[in-house]
């Protein structure tokens, strides 16, 4: 069976054997004859027509369907999903950034400040001019010297995932004008549309999700909450004694059994979670009835590593001359490296050498060919990580 497309020109040479076959005498091919014309166009009208069976073919599968992106008019891939698998499938179409900020004064002179929900809170301008607003999302009463308030962004977006102290600026009026505003941690959640690529990721975990009763069901449904960047469950097998519901006191004669503890242990980009998230991804689970019927949520532990590297750049490479300049781009290849490790594993000096090296070294490896060598500083050793621990990128460098 054939597996490679025919071009316009193997149409061509398709039809001239064919028609010598049939007829020998028939032997002027030149341009501009009649044989050559009519032969032009049996091989257009030839390869239109398997464009347009490619095309049909592509829209019946998950991993060859396009969305607007791509078609420009249609979302097949979206089509395609919602047909075999039902509404809950469409293509999500973002969600705003969500993040906590605090309310600071120096002294309680001015008395209780009440912050109403929607009080606006907002990022500084930056060189263009724009900045990020949010919105409180309920009432808050500053009694002392500080409160902690969530926050939502008033439009969907990953722009809006603010890092951390940027979140600055009381545009509302309030009753002490000494209050100022701060965020810790950056903020999160924050999403557009999906791509295609991004979208097919969900749709993965969506299939995964309705198998039900397995653990990649449940880490799957986690997963597709937006800011939610790493889901890992953890069973854990206890033995525990029968109580008495009505008083706790143990029931006699003893009885010591066993039972499974599941826990789901999540991250955002800052490595651990906000109630607010951790509560999303309670309810998006709640159906899932795998590994027990409950199942904790849980911020895992963010650790943050320090990665600075040395590398030697290759003078042939396709983008010697920029990088020359900044190695930014390869800085970013790291920093995304750690983040993408799961919940619970640690850095190993050896396959973050290779990660990068895939990316950016020999094309023999795949790489894009610009280093010839790459080579971590810091940290001297491996770092270990617990089950529930999720490292984050630190300062991470490179020279």
């Amino acid at each position: 069976m054939a597996t490679q497309v025919p071009s316009q020109q193997d149409l061509l040479e398709i039809f001239k054997t064919e028609v010598q076959n049939k007829r020998p005498d028939l032997t002027d091919f030149e341009d501009g004859s009649i044989n050559d014309s009519i032969a032009g166009a049996t091989s257009v009208m030839g390869q239109e027509i398997v464009k347009l069976i490619i095309e049909k073919f592509n829209k019946t599968f998950i991993e060859t369907a396009q969305g607007i992106e791509f078609t420009g008019s249609t979302d097949d891939l979206q089509l395609l999903a919602t047909d075999h698998f039902g509404s809950t499938f469409s293509r999500p179409q973002g969600s705003p950034a969500v993040g906590t900020v605090t309310f600071s004064r120096p002294t309680t002179g001015a008395g209780n400040v009440t912050i109403a929900a929607g009080t606006i809170v907002k990022t500084a301008k930056d060189a263009d001019g724009v900045e990020r607003r949010f919105t409180v999302d309920s009432e808050v009463t500053l009694i002392g010297l500080t409160i902690n308030a969530s926050v939502t962004a008033d439009t969907n977006g990953p722009e809006w995932n603010v890092g951390a102290s940027t979140v600055t600026v009381i545009e509302s009026t309030l009753t002490d004008a000494t209050v100022t505003v701060d965020n810790t941690l950056a903020f999160t959640g924050g999403e557009g549309p999906l791509d295609d690529a991004d979208y097919r990721e969900f749709i993965r975990n969506k299939v995964e999700e309705i198998r039900g009763a397995t653990k990649a069901a449940v880490e799957s449904a986690a997963s597709n909450v937006p800011g939610v960047v790493t889901a890992t469950l953890i069973e854990d097998i206890l033995s525990v004694r029968e109580v008495n519901p009505a008083d706790g006191v143990p029931v006699t004669p003893v009885d010591i059994f066993q039972i499974v503890r599941t826990r789901l242990f999540i991250a955002d980009v800052n490595g651990t979670a906000s109630q607010a998230l951790l509560d999303d991804v309670a309810e998006a689970i709640f159906d899932v009835k795998a590994c027990g019927v409950v199942k904790q949520v849980l911020a895992a532990t963010a650790i943050s590593v320090d990665w600075d590297a040395s590398v030697t750049l290759n003078p042939a490479g396709p983008n010697f001359a920029s990088l020359s300049t900044s190695l930014q781009p390869i800085i970013d290849s790291m920093s995304q490296y750690i983040r993408d490790l799961p919940i619970g594993t640690g850095f190993d000096r050896g396959l973050a050498r290779q990660a990068i090296l895939d990316i950016w070294g020999p094309t023999a490896g795949g790489g894009s060919d610009d280093l010839t060598d790459f080579t971590t500083n810091i940290p001297t050793g491996n770092i270990a990580a617990t089950v529930t621990d999720k490292l984050v990128p630190g300062t991470v460098s490179a020279s």
